[in-house]
């Protein structure tokens, strides 16, 4: 290497001087500067894309899915945000929209309003996919919405996924609903069987009960029978008493007569008329006795029959009522009917019977004074009947109605023995009326009992024919009834859970349009260095004249700014139709394009007078390597490296980039054009004052000047 700087190589003339081994310097590292700087700024643009800039708008309202609610898009916001594929802000619709437009985001993506209605849809009558909808501009980067195309797609991927997985589950828990609304059902005809068991078992009790209630009551209607049947004999009893009584009452009278009639024929013999006395005396009171008992006997035993019979005859109809009013529930009536049947049982007794027999038995010993009386008036009568026919007459009736009175009274001794009778039978039938009230209280408690057991199981059976019908029907509307279409649609949904909508606010037709804003600024940079190759920045023979400095400027840069407008002319003539490409507008297109001509022109003119021919085209092609890689024309400087994010802003062909693509794809409204233009005018009129300013300079020779220690 040292060889080659020392002999009479052309490199001999790089040994003096700083400036010549820069230049050493500078042919080495130009290379590296467009191979390795290059390459560094492109290396890895997708792995980046985390610092790309994109709107996120969660509009969902949520939803509500078998009461629980649903908000799938702040799910689905969280996850993009925690994945950090890209720069996700979130921000409002109107935020969004204005953001895109003027360049702050590359795209938006926005979750509807109805995004998780949509998601629950799936297991429902209408099941919907849900939408994603991407606003995208390709006015500001062409490439960074190809590659937001392509991350959207990965992310619609992923949210499908997920939201699949949501809507299977949908589905799978509306059947796990229907199993559970079964297994409801299965539990009420478990317990609809059980109560059928109870309900038969009660009926069984009610038939055993109404059994024995019957029973009872034949029972009782045969005590009854057997009652009546009773009262019926005392009352016969009671009528041959009475009739007995009658003829003892007749006998008396007709004894009373013959008494006078002897009394009569017998006035003669006081003595025996006095005994006679003594002993009709005697016979009356026995008599009366008689008769007074007879009467007693005949007013009770009527009084009993008259209250056994009114009594038989009510005593059915008042047991039933009693029975039917316990039988619903009457407490009173229940208490009435064993206060009945306890009253029943105090019917006439054997010592009711035997206190009757008493009654029978004064009316005998009143019949036995009699006859002792009778026996002693016929003692006295038979004393004086020798004396006269008359009392012999006398004594014949007396002795008929003493007859009369002792058939009379056998008469009342046979009513007695009937009443007695009667009245046994009536005890008897008492009881057994008793027993069948007891058997028939039995029964009707059995019966009630059975009756609840009944009630008890009839509601339970109404209370699982209900679980069964309402887990039927639960379980029927938890499964889908789908159509054939339905079906169609639902599998179409669960199989494509999300779509994505998308809008473009410019839209390029394609790589050409997408890329031309860089091509177009990266040609006319390399059209302005290639004119400043062949025509001088500042021209000499001006700058010996006494011509001001603006105009020896401006004799320099005219001439290049005219070829710039050619260059332009010819350059947007050929791509418009030979390439065919469109324009949004195509006088905004020329006008940025000759502004940017101008603009590069007066760039290089300025470092070509500040820093000489050589190294000022040195320092243009570090220029042009450092927009390359920095502008954004290719992919987004946000996936650059630090370093090209920084100098970004502070290089023209940002600017010309940025312009461009709103006049080829977007619009003139955009404020970023019009940043674009006003960073543009500024280099422009910058770049031209410096020239001036170096060109006052320039006026004095040095040795420097004429003996260069570089040229080109």
């Amino acid at each position: 290497m040292l060889s080659l700087t020392t002999t009479g190589t052309e490199l001999r003339r790089f040994r003096r001087g700083i400036l010549p081994k820069a230049a050493v310097a500078a042919m080495i590292l130009i290379p590296l500067l467009y191979g390795a700087l290059y390459l560094w700024a492109f290396w890895d643009p997708t792995g980046r894309m985390d610092r790309l800039p994109v709107a996120l708008v969660n509009a969902d309202v949520g939803a509500t899915n078998d009461g629980a609610a649903v908000h799938a898009g702040d799910d689905v916001t969280q996850q993009l945000v925690d994945s950090g594929d890209l720069d996700w802000v979130k921000v409002d619709a109107d935020t969004a929209q204005a953001g895109v437009k003027a360049g702050d985001y590359y795209f938006a993506v926005t979750i509807p309003a109805s995004f998780s209605s949509d998601v629950v849809s799936a297991g429902g009558d209408n099941p919907t996919s849900a939408r994603i909808d991407v606003t995208y501009n390709d006015a500001n980067s062409f490439l960074a919405s190809t590659l937001g195309k392509s991350a959207m797609a990965q992310v619609r991927d992923a949210v499908a996924e997920s939201i699949g997985q949501q809507q299977v589950d949908q589905v799978l828990v509306g059947l796990g609903s229907a199993r559970d609304g079964f297994a409801q059902a299965s539990d009420g005809a478990i317990t609809l069987a059980t109560a059928s068991g109870q309900l038969a078992d009660g009926a069984h009790q009610v038939a055993d009960g109404a059994s024995t209630a019957a029973t009872g009551a034949t029972s009782l209607a045969a005590g009854a029978a057997q009652a009546a049947s009773g009262a019926s004999a005392l009352a016969t009893g009671a009528t041959s008493l009475d009739s007995g009584a009658a003829t003892l009452a007749t006998g008396a009278g007709t004894a009373a007569t013959g008494a006078a009639a002897l009394s009569t024929g017998a006035g003669q013999l006081a003595a025996g008329a006095n005994d006679a006395s003594a002993s009709a005396a005697k016979l009356a009171a026995g008599a009366s006795t008689v008769a007074a008992g007879v009467d007693a006997t005949k007013t009770n035993v009527s009084a009993l029959a008259g209250n056994l019979g009114t009594f038989s005859t009510s005593l059915p109809s008042l047991i039933g009522y009693l029975q039917t009013r316990a039988a619903s529930g009457d407490k009173e009536a229940a208490t009435q009917l064993t206060t009945l049947m306890t009253n029943v049982s105090t019917l006439p007794t054997a010592d009711k019977t035997t206190a009757m027999l008493t009654d029978l038995s004064s009316l005998d010993a009143g019949a036995a004074q009699v006859a002792a009386g009778a026996s002693a008036l016929s003692t006295g009568l038979g004393t004086l009947s020798t004396k006269t026919s008359e009392l012999s007459t006398g004594a014949s009736s007396l002795a008929t109605g003493t007859h009369q009175v002792a058939s009379g009274a056998s008469a009342l001794a046979t009513g007695a023995d009937s009443l007695s009778t009667g009245a046994t039978q009536l005890a008897a039938g008492t009881a057994t009326l008793s027993t069948g009230a007891s058997d028939l209280s039995t029964g009707v408690q059995s019966l009630s009992s059975g009756a609840s057991q009944v009630a008890d199981g009839t509601t339970q059976v109404t209370t699982g024919a209900q679980t069964l019908g309402t887990s039927l029907a639960g379980g029927t509307t938890a499964i889908p009834d789908d159509s054939s279409a339905a079906r169609t649609q639902r599998a179409a949904t669960i199989s494509d859970p999300v779509t994505l909508s998308t809008s473009d606010i410019a839209k390029a037709e394609g790589f050409g349009e997408g890329f031309a804003p860089f091509f177009l600024s990266l040609a006319l940079f390399v059209g302005s260095l290639i004119t400043w190759l062949l025509l001088r920045p500042v021209p000499s023979r001006a700058l010996a004249g006494p011509a001001s400095n603006l105009r020896v400027t401006l004799a320099g840069y005219l001439p290049a700014a005219a070829i710039g407008a050619l260059q332009v002319t010819v350059m947007l003539t050929v791509i418009h139709v030979g390439l065919g490409l469109s324009m949004a507008s195509a006088w905004g297109t020329v006008a940025l394009t000759l502004l940017v001509a101008a603009a590069f022109i007066a760039l290089q003119q300025m470092l070509l007078a500040l820093l000489g021919g050589a190294a000022g085209k040195v320092a243009i092609l570090a220029v042009l390597m450092l927009q390359l890689a920095s502008s954004g024309g290719t992919y987004p400087v946000e996936t650059t490296p630090l370093f090209f994010r920084v100098i970004h802003p502070l290089l023209p062909m940002s600017y010309a980039v940025t312009g461009l693509r709103h006049t080829i794809t977007g619009e003139l409204g955009a404020a970023a054009l019009w940043q674009s233009v006003l960073v543009l005018v500024g280099v422009l009129i910058g770049s031209l004052a410096i020239t001036v300013w170096r060109t006052g300079r320039l006026r004095s020779w040095t040795m420097a000047r004429l003996h260069p220690a570089l040229s080109l």
